[in-house]
């Protein structure tokens, strides 16, 4: 597969037979090859997540799908009329935490979509297609400030690990996890409890804020925790990258 970073949580995944563009909300997307079937996720409805412009996409792309988390709520002028039209009244499809869906590429296989509450907003996304696990955060992430109260830092930490316990034990081919340095000391808590929970081989730190140093820092903090997973260094839009 190819993997494209577009901007902070904004990622493209190319399959041989689909493309999956993630958490868009500025940035450049490549040309995409008018063939294969476009999934457009959204995971919630904060402006540095989701952008009304993927639905101009119908405007050059016909077979598109968008997966968007329940908390988004569309407005008529967000949609063009031939996303909203009755021959695609299934281009739209609303997810709510904690469900199972199933999606088909443009050969009828299946892809395997299981989403977890977020402990910002909306959802994260869990998805199984062509033997491969892919996660995408979203804003699930351990987000405890040192501005906070301890019972707010507790909660957030409870409801954090409530939702990693989905993960346990489940291996991950690619993850898409926050490591946002405006957290300061708690910046590396929420990716490094990912990494004890499931068993991770490729992560794209992302929603960085134009910071992408804090990587390299995580990769000298923790050095243990990279030997059996590989964490990718982010840092220019329009990067891109081959897995196997």
């Amino acid at each position: 597969m190819k993997i494209t970073y577009i901007n902070h949580s904004g990622f493209l995944i190319e399959w041989d037979t689909c493309y999956w563009l993630f958490d868009y909300y500025k940035g450049n997307i490549p040309d995409l090859d008018t063939e294969k079937k476009i999934f457009v996720f959204a995971s919630h409805n904060h402006g540095d997540h989701y952008n009304p412009d993927i639905f101009k996409l119908c405007n050059k792309y016909k077979d598109i799908v968008y997966i968007l988390s329940s908390d988004i709520k569309l407005k008529k002028t967000d949609i063009l009329n031939e996303v909203n039209s009755p021959d695609r009244s299934d281009s739209i499809l609303s997810v709510k935490p904690n469900n199972q869906y199933e999606l088909y590429d443009k050969n009828n296989n299946t892809i395997v979509l299981k989403t977890l509450k977020s402990t910002d907003s909306g959802v994260a996304f869990l998805l199984h297609y062509q033997g491969k696990t892919i996660y995408h955060a979203g804003d699930l992430n351990l987000w405890m400030w040192k501005g906070e109260t301890k019972q707010y830092n507790n909660n957030m930490k409870a409801m954090f690990l409530k939702e990693m316990n989905y993960l346990k034990d489940i291996p991950i081919d690619i993850a898409f996890v926050p490591l946002d340095p405006r957290q300061e000391e708690y910046y590396d808590m929420g990716l490094n409890s990912l990494l004890e929970t499931a068993k991770v081989r490729y992560v794209f730190p992302m929603h960085f804020w134009e910071k992408p140093s804090v990587i390299k820092q995580f990769k000298e903090k923790w050095p243990v925790n990279t030997n059996h997973t590989q964490i990718m260094d982010v840092s220019t839009d329009g990067q891109e990258w081959q897995i196997e």
